[in-house]
């Protein structure tokens, strides 16, 4: 066969810049001009001229001029050179009188007003309805909100209702130990005031000696109170919670953590993306046949900031968690936690760190940390220092997890991670100790924008495969 070359022949055209831009028609805002460029003559560019033109709009909107249009008109001057000009047309500025919903069957209209920003009196603003919008979504009563305006005056917002019941199931499994099932009923409005109530239960199974094993098991009721006191960005969080957790492997009860406990936090929403809280749990706790039971009061404190775009999936945005406990009655000490995530398009690290401080720790209020959610390529509270013949625990932790994640496709993406974690019982020896580290490889496949999670990871122990491989399966990223 023969070679065949060829020869594409570009001419590009002379290349134009922008030299003046000119404002004409309704030019009544006087920030129109903080929206000139301040360097001119600059390169003709379709992606300059639209976001220009979008600022004009997003200007005008926001400051009661819903009905803008702009027209664009081109002069060219000398050989390579041209004025811009934007003729605006703003329309009429709106005054909001009132403010209606429609299509609204099982919730009340002043669940509305709670949640909108924009109030009657006030001009149109763009910002604070895309704001309403957003906060009426996250009560997850609707499927659709949209707004309108009516006669110039009326801001109408309509909405399409989702169902306020729901059944909602999950699994995870560890390979080649652990099946976590979870199932969970719920109801978003059950006094009609977004009052959210929902009662859960999970069990990790595991298989040894050909039996299964029950390791974990949790039953929980939690209600949501979402306008506490009829107050707007105040919530009550309270949970009724039984819990028995178990040791690697064992038959026996020996060892295992049984908890019943009542939980109750107030939370202050300052902003969409940062909250504050106070809490207090009453626990009755006992490690079978290792400690005896045990009543301790917690009082704690905790401040969130958490701008994640989607927290099954981020890809922007960073959180940061900081919390305080101090704990009486029957065990006293004092357990900080902070975490650290930050996350951009391919790439997210988080850094968590655990402190307690105190002379009587109970076994049960330790950290434990290996496996699915610390650190892949161990058994699950596998890492931390050695407690007699139970699973290892520590006071005083640093776990750190980094993923590059490759989205090559609209259904899968590919993620290499690496894990970590350092625990001690004595915070001045904690960077000392060994460090455990696991990393391996992870497929997502994506359903309905939602990640489903495949993870193989190793340690720096493993010698067979498939033998020491771990294989991790859950839905949504594990940060």
């Amino acid at each position: 066969m023969g070679n065949v070359l060829v020869e594409i022949k570009i001419n590009e055209g002379p290349r134009f810049y922008i030299s003046k831009i000119e404002f004409e028609g309704d030019i009544i805002l006087d920030s129109l001009i903080y929206l000139l460029p301040k360097k001119m003559p600059l390169p003709y560019s379709d992606e300059f001229i639209n976001n220009f033109e979008n600022n004009i709009y997003y200007l005008y909107y926001n400051s009661g001029f819903p009905f803008i249009k702009v027209e664009r008109d081109t002069n060219f001057i000398e050989d390579s050179f041209l004025i811009l000009k934007e003729k605006i047309s703003a329309g009429n500025r709106v005054l909001i009188k009132s403010i209606r919903i429609d299509n609204n069957n099982n919730v009340r209209d002043a669940i509305f007003f709670k949640e909108i920003t924009i109030k009657p009196n006030e001009y149109f603003n763009y910002n604070k309805i895309i704001e309403s919008v957003q906060k009426l979504y996250s009560l997850r009563l609707f499927k659709s909100v949209n707004y309108k305006i009516e006669s110039d005056s009326i801001l109408v917002f309509y909405v399409e209702e989702a169902p306020q019941r729901y059944l909602e199931t999950n699994t995870g499994l560890t390979y080649p130990y652990f099946l976590n099932l979870r199932l969970l009923i719920g109801h978003l409005n059950i006094f009609g005031n977004v009052q959210n109530l929902e009662i859960s239960t999970s069990g990790l199974f595991s298989y040894s000696n050909k039996r299964i094993l029950l390791n974990d098991r949790i039953i929980n009721l939690n209600y949501r109170e979402r306008y506490l006191l009829d107050i707007s960005n105040l919530v009550l969080n309270a949970s009724l919670t039984y819990t028995k957790h178990g040791q690697l492997g064992q038959f026996e009860d020996f060892g295992k953590i049984e908890e019943i406990s009542l939980n109750s936090e107030i939370l202050r929403q300052f902003s969409r993306f940062f909250y504050s809280a106070i809490g207090i749990s009453l626990k009755k706790s006992i490690t079978i046949g290792y400690e005896e039971s045990r009543f301790i009061l917690t009082f704690s404190q905790r401040a969130v900031y958490d701008d994640r775009n989607n927290y099954l999936d981020a890809k922007s945005g960073f959180l940061a968690n900081l919390s305080i406990s101090e704990a009486f009655g029957q065990a006293k000490f004092t357990k900080l936690t902070k975490v650290y995530a930050k996350y951009f398009y391919s790439f997210a690290f988080r850094l968590r760190m655990g402190q307690i401080f105190g002379s009587d720790i109970p076994y049960s209020e330790k950290f434990f940390l290996g496996g699915d959610g610390s650190v892949r390529g161990y058994l699950n509270n596998s890492i931390g220092e050695p407690f007699d013949d139970l699973n290892p625990a520590s006071n005083h932790y640093v776990n750190g997890n980094f993923e590059y994640r490759w989205r090559f496709h609209n259904l899968f993406s590919i993620v290499f991670f690496y894990d970590f974690a350092i625990t001690s019982n004595k915070i001045k020896e904690i960077f000392n100790k060994s460090v455990y580290s696991g990393y391996g490889i992870g497929i997502r496949f994506y359903i309905n924008l939602i990640p489903i999670r495949f993870d193989f990871a190793l340690n720096p122990n493993s010698r067979i495969l498939p033998k020491d491989l771990f294989l991790y399966f859950g839905i949504g990223n594990m940060f």
